[in-house]
């Protein structure tokens, strides 16, 4: 048996904790650079905002409403998520955190009397009561019909917030209403296919012949009409290998400046970099992105992806800063306004895997990036000069740090 806690409108959820007045009202919580939405409140689902909605194209029927807008606190969201995943690991076996704001549980049906339904429910009303966040319970014998049942159990108030699949009885119903399109690992990539050969539910994934699905779809395709059937045969660990690194943010205010361009790149390749020693993984491979807005008039239009192979693996900053920048200037075209930019390590290698070559015969991590890392997870704020002192980005509407900042933790008078 599986169970997924998931937390409803976790970042606008958050934002609220600590606001009471502004509970039940539209709230939204922008992207790093106040770029777009990337959490709603109920309210605001209501008045039509969508997720990834541009902030400039909602802003007016925000205001309209008196929505609160929030930039991103993550500091703060991130502070809530180690306090609810650590009140799951102290009540449940086999905790794995699949993102910031959810977790499964595999748990044993052994003794069969044990009520994992009202334990859920017990402990869905610990988590509100300990940080006043609201999550979603789902109960299945395999991943995938754990997702579904968290969704519905979250979309439906008559579940109360959990729903339990524990037979074919339970989930065949809810299978024959659900679009295939909305079953997790299907998605926008899959589903226009499965609709062009007539699967347009889960009951008719899940239905499928099992050597035709092979076939069509390869092994993916098989394991999810297994798991809709309550066969577990998905990796016992959710997380997927990790495939590239990406650091890239939108920029408020169009850049032309070349120097300014860069900066911000080198404060993004020193973060992929950190990335990267953080999993023990070296890059061989390197991309740069730069592009203007895709509202701009059409002869205002630009957009560069160029990539390089390392001749060696690497994690150092400093050999990928200076390759990055020098993607940069064979890119960078003048009299444009730029508003993304960004970094992409790919052919990712873990460190004990490399071998040395006659042309690099001392591949391994250099003892200076290690102290980099150490200090700056101790809070020194610690980086190369190439960054400069300043940032192209800013943020107008963030809240106070309650948890993680002492000037910043409420009063009671």
């Amino acid at each position: 048996m599986f169970l997924l806690f998931d937390c409803n409108n976790f970042f606008a959820s958050c934002e609220q904790v600590f606001r009471p007045d502004w509970r039940r009202r539209p709230l939204v919580v922008l992207s790093n650079n106040d770029g777009c939405v990337i959490s709603r409140s109920p309210e605001a689902k209501a008045l039509g905002i969508g997720m990834g909605e541009p902030y400039f194209q909602c802003q007016a029927r925000l205001e309209k409403a008196r929505a609160i807008v929030c930039s991103a606190n993550f500091p703060l969201y991130s502070d809530l998520s180690d306090r609810i995943m650590r009140i799951l690991e102290d009540a449940l076996p086999n905790v794995r955190q699949y993102s910031i704001d959810e977790a499964f549980a595999q748990v044993s049906n052994i003794p069969p009397t044990h009520d994992w339904l009202s334990y859920a429910r017990a402990l869905r009303q610990r988590i509100r009561r300990w940080t006043g966040i609201t999550t979603s319970v789902g109960l299945a014998p395999t991943r995938t019909l754990t997702k579904l049942a968290n969704e519905t159990a979250k979309h439906c108030p008559e579940h109360r917030g959990v729903l339990q699949l524990a037979t074919p009885e339970d989930w065949e119903p809810l299978l024959a209403q659900t679009p295939v399109g909305d079953i997790w690992g299907v998605g926008r990539r899959l589903a226009p296919r499965m609709h062009g050969l007539g699967i347009r539910t889960a009951a008719g994934l899940a239905g499928a012949p099992l050597d035709w699905l092979r076939k069509q779809f390869g092994v993916h395709g098989e394991r999810l009409a297994l798991e809709l059937r309550g066969t577990s045969c998905l990796d016992d660990d959710p997380d997927t290998e990790r495939g590239q690194i990406m650091v890239s943010r939108s920029l408020k205010e169009g850049i032309t400046e070349a120097s300014i361009l860069r900066e911000s790149l080198c404060r993004f390749v020193e973060k992929a970099a950190r990335k990267l020693r953080d999993n023990a993984l070296m890059a061989t491979q390197l991309l740069v992105v730069l592009r203007t807005s895709r509202y701009e008039q059409a002869s205002m239009l630009y957009a560069r992806c160029e990539s390089e192979l390392l001749p060696a693996p690497t994690d150092d900053t400093r050999e990928l800063t200076r390759r990055a920048c020098s993607i940069l200037e064979s890119i960078y075209r003048p009299g444009y306004q730029y508003k993304k930019i960004g970094v992409i390590l790919t052919g990712l290698q873990p460190i004990e895997t490399i071998q040395p070559t006659f042309e690099h015969p001392e591949i391994r991590p250099d003892p200076l990036m290690k102290v980099l890392d150490s200090l700056q997870r101790q809070g020194h704020h610690i980086h190369f000069a190439n960054q400069g002192t300043g940032t192209p980005w800013h943020q107008d509407h963030v809240s106070r740090h309650y948890t993680t900042r002492w000037e910043d933790i409420p009063e009671a008078w």
